[in-house]
């Protein structure tokens, strides 16, 4: 899931409080789903997830890395499970529903 135009001026303004108020980082690192609503009225999707994480000192920059490619034809963990365990998983998502 991809963040839409209004996200990024929401992501500033936590991004701004966490830089000032550390009772609020410290909750943005546990629980940040939690602490953006409680702190802003705004519900992350539940399909959305979001973590962030803290630079140590003497760190100079802090960088993620790419999710890992797989072959053209290899299925995912999750994927494989779904498959073995004869669920869909997204129930949902049926277009007979």
């Amino acid at each position: 899931m991809s963040m839409s135009n209004k996200e990024p001026q929401v992501l500033q303004t936590v991004l701004e409080r966490a830089a000032a108020d550390s009772a609020f980082r410290r909750r943005l690192l546990v629980d940040p789903r939690q602490a953006i609503l409680d702190g802003f009225g705004v519900t992350i999707p539940s399909d959305f997830n979001v973590k962030f994480v803290e630079k140590e000192a003497g760190v100079d920059a802090l960088i993620v890395l790419p999710d890992l490619r797989r072959p053209e034809d290899e299925l995912s963990d999750g994927d494989l499970d779904a498959v073995a365990g004869g669920t869909d998983p997204n129930p949902d998502d049926n277009w007979y529903s």
